[in-house]
């Protein structure tokens, strides 16, 4: 267990941890708004 927290309070492993952490994060939105389509939708005051 001692091992352990000593692995987790290293600056390089809380580093790695929070740089995978926002990658994942970024990845994650992009693949939300990657799904929409520029061409799908019409300008909502076209008649204006």
């Amino acid at each position: 267990m001692n091992k352990i927290k000593l692995f987790f309070h290293h600056s390089a492993t809380i580093f790695t941890l929070k740089t995978c952490f926002y990658f994942a994060i970024l990845l994650g939105l992009l693949w939300f708004y990657g799904f929409k389509n520029p061409e799908g939708a019409k300008f909502i005051y076209n008649e204006f």
